[in-house]
């Protein structure tokens, strides 16, 4: 990783919109920087939409496994672990089994933090907790605040939007802006085949969804691409990667196409895609949603790069997780 140099950092940190955003960004680049992992939690409690739960709801997690170690560490209120299979303590504090967290008296005042990373899983804790009326979140994903990421800040006025999903996995988020942003038009990018499949079938009836079955890059080439996460949303570029994929520069493959919002999530690829689209950057002015946290780098040379574009775009920071995932760049 190359470091930044001091006058890049402070231009970024100056052109910031608000003081939520300045306050990310300071925490995030002493994280990139330094390795302290305790500034995510001062971020999380500052900054994210659960600081309100998390500093006001007793705490506890879900999980004493590899997700909930990082974050038992770090939290300033927890107060146990639940889990299933494990007894004794982890992290140093004590383990209950579900069972036994019931018999509380007080159990329905804690915020319970899922970190369990497969998603199957997850579904299965939060149905469980959810048939006992219990109050929780997802600590990696934190999906009570989805519908905000992208989407985020009161500056957005979207109408008549021509919206560029990269990285669409699912089909779920250009779903959400078609049906809240009417008249809108979406192109849709998923490299991932069996992602691809899922997201034209999630898109099948709208035919203001064109999709394209590539990822972003700065050159237009085949490149390998890791699918071996559980998580089908962790795949990425990888040279490791056991499956090929083919990448395109927006500039090339939209063209001449109109393109007023466009969303980057792609696993550490977002500075290659943004750098492939720098016609349409400098010549259209797109509103931008680039995720940040991929990289260490990332928090800096994101801005750097979209600010040599256009100067006079105004950035936010805005993050979505109680972790150090989904922080989210804004550029309008």
């Amino acid at each position: 990783m190359k470091l930044p140099d001091s006058l890049e950092l402070q231009k970024v940190y100056d052109i910031l919109g608000d003081s939520v955003s300045k306050d990310i960004y300071r925490h995030r680049l002493l994280y990139s920087l330094l390795g302290e992992k305790e500034e995510i939690t001062k971020m999380v409690y500052e900054c994210s939409p659960a600081s309100a739960l998390l500093s006001t709801s007793k705490v506890c997690y879900y999980g004493a496994g590899a997700g909930g170690g990082w974050l038992v560490q770090y939290n300033r209120n927890a107060s146990f672990v639940i889990d299933k299979y494990k007894t004794g303590t982890f992290g140093g504090l004590p383990i209950l089994s579900l069972d036994d967290f019931l018999k509380l008296s007080d159990c329905k005042e804690y915020l319970i933090v899922i970190t369990v990373g497969k998603e199957n899983i997850r579904k299965e804790i939060a149905a469980e907790l959810d048939s006992h009326g219990l109050q929780y979140l997802f600590a990696y994903f934190d999906m009570q605040y989805f519908d905000l990421q992208y989407f985020d800040l009161q500056y957005f006025d979207l109408r008549n939007e021509y919206f560029v999903d990269v990285g669409a996995l699912d089909g779920e988020t250009t779903m959400y802006f078609l049906e809240h942003f009417k008249n809108g038009h979406a192109y849709v990018l998923e490299p991932n085949p069996a992602q691809f499949a899922v997201t034209k079938k999630r898109l099948r009836n709208r035919p203001e969804a064109e999709l394209f079955p590539y990822g972003a890059y700065d050159q237009n080439t085949m490149l390998r691409f890791d699918t071996s996460n559980v998580d089908a949303g962790s795949a990425r570029v990888s040279e490791t990667g056991t499956t090929e994929i083919e990448v395109r520069k927006l500039d090339d493959l939209l063209k001449d196409r109109k393109v007023t919002f466009l969303k980057m999530d792609i696993e550490g690829s977002e500075l290659a895609a943004l750098r492939g689209a720098e016609r349409i950057i400098r010549e259209q002015r797109p509103k931008l949603a680039v995720c940040v946290y991929h990289k260490p780098e990332d928090i800096w040379e994101i801005p750097s790069l979209i600010l040599q574009y256009h100067p006079d775009y105004k950035l936010y920071l805005r993050h979505y997780s109680i972790s150090y995932t989904e922080t989210v760049l804004y550029a309008i």
